[in-house]
């Protein structure tokens, strides 16, 4: 028997029929195969296959799932399955999301908008820290993994590590707390913020439902106790707690000045441009905007419109892709992509619309060129990232520090489409319930007005099944309906 960190919670063995489709799966990524379809009749248990798939793989793992209620539903069943280990749920953080554009045909400028749900986003940031700190972590996510985060490594050391036994200062913490996206407290200690009284400093964990209250003697930390976040009731004490960023997004400002100075630059350039095309008003909107965001960088560390400047933060080329949640992962992670034949055409589509809303934006003196740069994956980098095709990229050298050459992918369907049957190394079939129950028969008549045929088969239906005339109170029998009154 194999050692596994993923710790399985069977309710039920599988079916023979499960436990086929399973080995065949494993012998595949045994065997060096890197995509395998799993083909999965609704209703055969597809979901606990996965599960114990997940354990014998004994990789981080990452759920796709088209639909955010599916992938509530599929992360409920994953905990259920492994209560031990780190599941969680990544999914827009949005409760409402109104992108910035610009409407030429009507010469309307529609602003960005946006309400953000505190408890999703406290999910991913803790989706974030679990990748970093932890190998038995499954991740069920949306589409919401294709969209830029922050650098990995830039999260990673935004961080701050309290001990006890050990000296701080006072000043140098509430100074780190606000590099870390910390708000002093209002009126109420809440999610991502802090508060100090006296020797005594309250940090609310951003990626869980706890607080933190750090007991001082002096500037000697002397107790840590942890606090549930909803009642403030204590939850015991710890010697050594690691605060995390209260934001996905954080900016490595050492070269700030050097940023400001390449976006200035930019701007400078393309305010010639639309001078050189006699476009004034453009040329002045672009001025007037980048030089209110580039103030505000550098006077707070922050713009409402910060993440079209991205590109400068992150270091990266033009069409260079945005850092993900994909690499947030180890090269040799599991990806399955569930109900493959609904979400692969939906990762195709992603960034479509919004290189097009993005171009509207640009071109009329909205936003700099670099805000296209702030964008979903292309269909084609993911195919480079995981190997799904083998067809050549041409800009693949500007992804190749993406790419994972070690996963392992899984498409998941019950009528999957040409797409996953071509680019398959093997196709493995699980058609058979656990329950041996079949799909009724189906017969489909052409439409004709011959509803003749309709009643015998319905007065048959009801000689046999007597209990459906239950459904046929309010009708009247003795209503011809063979004359056309349907």
């Amino acid at each position: 028997m194999w050692n596994s960190m993923f710790n399985l919670k069977k309710p039920y063995e599988l079916s023979a029929w499960q436990d086929k489709a399973l080995n065949k799966i494993m012998d595949g990524f045994e065997s060096w195969e890197d995509v395998i379809t799993l083909l999965g009749a609704t209703g055969t248990g597809k979901t606990f296959t996965m599960a114990n798939i997940i354990q014998r793989i004994n990789k981080p793992v990452l759920v796709f799932s088209h639909n955010k209620t599916l992938a509530a539903q599929l992360s409920t069943e994953f905990k259920n399955f492994f209560p031990k280990n780190a599941v969680h749920y990544f999914v827009s953080y949005f409760d409402y999301y109104q992108p910035e554009s610009y409407i030429p045909s009507r010469d309307t400028y529609i602003e960005k908008d946006s309400a953000v749900n505190s408890e999703i986003e406290m999910y991913r940031l803790s989706t974030m820290a679990s990748l970093l700190d932890r190998n038995d972590t499954i991740v069920v996510s949306s589409v919401s993994c294709l969209y830029g985060l922050g650098k990995k490594q830039t999260f990673k050391e935004s961080s701050i590590s309290f001990e006890v036994w050990k000296t701080y200062d006072f000043d140098e913490i509430k100074q780190n707390l606000v590099a870390l996206q910390y708000e002093p407290v209002q009126w109420k200690l809440e999610q991502g913020m802090f508060d100090f009284k006296g020797e005594i400093i309250d940090i609310f964990s951003s990626i869980d439902r706890v607080a933190y209250r750090l007991i001082f003697d002096e500037n000697e930390l002397e107790l840590i106790q942890v606090k549930d976040g909803l009642t403030f009731e204590d939850m015991g004490t710890a010697n050594k707690v690691n605060v995390r960023p209260a934001t996905q997004f954080m900016q490595d400002m050492e070269w700030l000045d050097d940023i400001l100075k390449q976006i200035k630059k930019d701007l400078d350039e393309r305010v010639k441009y639309f001078k050189d095309k006699w476009k004034e008003l453009e040329a002045k909107r672009i001025k007037k905007r980048t030089m209110h965001d580039i103030r505000m960088i550098r006077e707070t560390g922050f713009t409402k419109w910060i993440e079209n400047y991205s590109k400068y933060f992150e270091g990266r080329r033009t069409w260079e892709p945005p850092y993900t949640l994909f690499d947030y992962f180890p090269d040799d992670f599991l990806l399955i992509i569930d109900e493959s034949h609904m979400s692969i055409p939906q990762i195709k589509s992603m960034s479509s619309g919004d290189a097009s809303r993005k171009q509207n934006l640009i071109e009329n003196g909205f936003r700099l060129p670099s805000a296209a740069d702030h964008r979903p994956l292309r269909f084609e980098e993911v195919e480079q990232y995981f190997g799904w095709s083998d067809e050549k990229y041409d800009k693949k050298n500007l992804i190749q520090d993406h790419i994972k050459p070690d996963v392992k992918t899984l498409f998941v369907s019950a009528t999957p489409s040409d797409y996953e049957l071509e680019n398959s190394d093997r196709i493995v079939e699980q058609i058979i319930r656990p329950t041996w129950l079949l799909d009724p028969k189906t017969y489909v008549y052409p439409k004709s007005g011959d509803y003749s045929m309709l009643m015998d088969s319905l007065d048959k239906l009801l000689e046999k099944k007597p209990y459906l005339n239950e459904y046929l109170k309010g009708y009247d029998q003795d209503v011809d309906y063979s004359d056309g009154f349907f």
